[in-house]
This record gives structure tokens, C-alpha cells and sequence, in this order.
């Protein structure tokens, strides 16, 4: 089974002990060109409390080239030949991937998902806003889905543009990710000062 966004496929591979218990794969594609992984387990091999995982589900193989960044939330980022990430997946609902001798299991409760995206971005747009030059970063969905391969790649994105590359920048952006998820755009001002946590969170992203 392949799961895929835009030019990004990844291959997933039930394991026996999974499909023999009656567990299901499903891919569902989402409009906005991500896709969902959806696991299913019977009731009888499910854990009410989802803890640990009833077994492992599935393997996972990237495409030749490619090279994978597991993050410390089990969300994970697809590397380019170059080392740069080209996409990500969140997982959902206690799907709990995992590296071993190179190789990624996953191990999940009923319900879980694995959500993969090429694009966290869907547009940059400079302007005067906020009383000096800003970019308004549009996210996608995935984008917005709050794990640390989509504030990577999000980050990706907006750092490409020499003038954003900055660590207030970045401030700004973590801050809106955590603070602001649902807001329309995120709008980022280099010439806001750099400062704290605390501080950003309290300036509602736009210290002063």
C-alpha cells in the first residue's frame, strides 16, 4: 500500500501478526493533497487505554533517495538527497512510530492515523501590516497540525526567503503555531526584536 502527497510516496506494509488479528489499512486522500493513513484493530485486540500499543501495525519503506528524520513527538520528516525535508507526517490517536537497525514500525491503537504532506505552506506574502514590512504565512491544514515535522517544514518554507531567516522570525512563527493554530495567516515581522519565551507569549506573538 502507498500512501502519497503530490510527488511523495511512502510504502506501507501491514505486518502478518496485524492482518491475522484482522486489523485493516485504509488510505483516505484529503482535497487539500495530504493523505491519512487510517488503522483499524478489532476490539478484541485493542487496548482501552491505548497503552502500550497492541501490537505493531505496519512497516514503512521511503522511496530510494530519500532519508528520514524521526522527531522526538514520533512525528517524522522525509529527507531529500540534499538533506532537506520534502515532507512530513503527523501521527494521530496513539500511532507511535519507531526506528530500528533503520527500519520504521508502527505501533497503534484503533483509530490511529498517519497523516502525510508535501506542502505546509500554501502561500508567503509580503506586505505593511503591524506598522513596518511583514510576511503573512498561509499554512495548510497539515501545516497547522501542531507536531514537529509540520513547524519544521513550515519553518522550511519561510526560511527559504533570506529576509525571514531570522531567529525572531522563528520565534514568531513557533509562537503562532502554539498560540494561534487556527489563524487565518500567521504574520511574521523581521523587524520585531528578539526576546524570550515568556515575553513572545505574552505579546501575543508581537513583541515590541
Amino acid at each position: 500500500m502507498v500512501l502519497t502527497s503530490g510527488d511523495v510516496g511512502l510504502t506501507v506494509r501491514p505486518t502478518a501478526s496485524f492482518t491475522a488479528a484482522g486489523g485493516t489499512l485504509t488510505v483516505t486522500p484529503d482535497a487539500d493533497g495530504s493523505a491519512r493513513l487510517h488503522i483499524h484493530l478489532p476490539a478484541t485486540t485493542s487496548s482501552p487505554d491505548a497503552s502500550p500499543p497492541p501490537a505493531v501495525a505496519a512497516t514503512v519503506t521511503l522511496p530510494e533517495g530519500m532519508a528520514l528524520d524521526l522527531m522526538p513527538d514520533r512525528s517524522f520528516l522525509m529527507l531529500g538527497s540534499d538533506g532537506a525535508p520534502v515532507a512530513g507526517v503527523t501521527p494521530t490517536r496513539a500511532a507511535r512510530p519507531t526506528m530500528d537497525d533503520g527500519t520504521l514500525t508502527i505501533a497503534a491503537a484503533d483509530g490511529a492515523e498517519l497523516w502525510l504532506s508535501d506542502t505546509a505552506v500554501i502561500d508567503l506574502d509580503w506586505g505593511i501590516r503591524e506598522g513596518g514590512r511583514s510576511l503573512a504565512v498561509t499554512p495548510s491544514a497539515w501545516g497547522r497540525s501542531g507536531s514537529m515535522a509540520a513547524s519544521a517544514l513550515v519553518w522550511a518554507a519561510v526560511s527559504a526567503d533570506p529576509e525571514a531567516d531570522t531567529s525572531s522570525m522563528r520565534a514568531q512563527l513557533d509562537c503562532h503555531i502554539l498560540g494561534a493554530p487556527n489563524k487565518a495567516t500567521w504574520n511574521l515581522e523581521p523587524w520585531r526584536p528578539d526576546v524570550d519565551a515568556l515575553t513572545m507569549l505574552s505579546s501575543r506573538c508581537n513583541p515590541a
